[in-house]
């Protein structure tokens, strides 16, 4: 794969209204704290983690995130391509009009393609694609984005992902039983007891130059679907090692190059278990060093292929990654110390989704201010 960078980007999360606050919050082991929602079917309450600002209009929040991403000036955008990825697409905005009306009529449907053309439109973009590939849906669209870009269609992608927090998500997370109880979210944990849903907008600005000061490098992914489920993939990890290693193929790696790898880790079940084999089965015992994300900043579903990899390669870049307080425990060698890596480190990312559609990305970490 031709690889490209992630020039800039931003993030707003429940962690902080910026990329900046929010790395820094985590290297202070800052958590963020949620809010409860009732769980209808049970009338128990379960956790959110809301990002600051959720009573900002959903288009003004967009354009705020697309003018930090691309600068205060960024000139005609008719060479640059917006992927927005997303599983919560107008949701929110259907509830609204739901409620108003007393029920749901089939003709208020719409879809992320109004959105992706609203935005185009309103910022003058080439063109715009949409992604739904469940959790790997803004991981797919990293890799997209680099696609078109090594084709010569376009010369800058921005990937735009999110999710809102919505009523269907929330309920029907619960109702499948996936959703923790206690808070507490602890990939790989013997006794976790499930995810913790986060709100999220983030963007990244791709392009085959560095620029200035570039957040990562990305030298290559592979994404793939395991059709042997109609909702998970493999228990046996055997599809996760397959996608692991035709991601490493693609960069050009080995697994002995890997300084790091981001878990999905999504605390549930299935997903764990699966994730672990595979690790298992391309490592054996003598793994590189490990880290999970989301008992930061929540399960931010489709918009985690993108939130994730910014917060951890701004984190990286300016220092560190913190320890999680459970690592001792964990079924995966995690680590309890914070993890700090080399400026040229290369790390696989993995992002592995509801009905089986898996994707990992190799990336390499970039000094401050500087290219590689």
């Amino acid at each position: 794969m031709t690889p490209v960078y992630l020039q800039r980007g931003a993030l707003h999360c429940a962690l902080g209204d910026d990329l900046a606050g929010a790395s820094q919050a985590m290297a202070d082991g800052r958590h963020a704290h949620g809010r409860a929602f009732l769980l209808h079917e049970l009338q128990q309450p379960r956790p959110y983690l809301y990002a600051p600002g959720t009573a900002q209009p959903f288009d003004q929040r967009l354009d705020r995130l697309l003018r930090e991403t691309l600068g205060a000036a960024p000139g005609a955008l008719d060479d640059c391509l917006l992927i927005v990825a997303s599983t919560s697409l107008d949701i929110v905005e259907l509830e609204a009009i739901a409620a108003e009306q007393g029920r749901f009529q089939p003709d208020n449907s719409t879809s992320l393609d109004r959105i992706a053309e609203e935005l185009r439109q309103r910022w003058g973009f080439a063109e715009a694609f949409t992604l739904n590939t469940a959790c790997t849906s803004a991981a797919n669209g990293l890799l997209y984005g680099a696609r078109m870009l090594a084709s010569g269609q376009f010369a800058r992608a921005v990937v735009l992902a999110f999710e809102t927090p919505s009523a269907l998500a929330m309920q029907g997370f619960g109702a499948l039983d996936l959703l923790s109880p206690s808070g507490h979210y602890r990939p790989f944990h013997p006794q976790r007891d499930g995810l913790v849903l986060g709100e999220t907008y983030a963007a990244a600005l791709l392009a085959l130059q560095p620029g200035a000061a570039p957040l990562a490098r990305l030298l290559g992914g592979y994404s793939a679907c395991d059709t042997s489920s109609l909702t998970t993939t493999r228990e046996d990890g055997s599809h996760i090692d397959l996608v692991m290693q035709r991601a490493l193929r693609s960069a050009g790696q080995q697994a002995a190059d890997i300084a790091l790898v981001k878990l999905h880790g999504t605390a549930t079940q299935a997903n764990d278990v699966a994730e672990r084999n595979g690790m298992l089965s391309l490592y054996g015992e003598q793994m590189p060093a490990l880290c999970a994300l989301k008992p930061w900043l929540g399960h931010t579903l489709g918009a985690c292929g993108l939130s994730e990899t910014l917060l951890l390669m701004h984190a990286l870049q300016q220092g560190q990654l913190p320890g999680l307080d459970y690592a001792s425990e964990a079924t995966l060698p995690l680590s309890a110390e914070p993890i700090l890596l080399d400026e040229d480190a290369v790390l696989l990312a993995n992002f592995f989704g509801f009905g089986g559609n898996n994707a990992s990305l190799v990336l390499q970490c970039c000094a401050v201010g500087g290219e590689q």
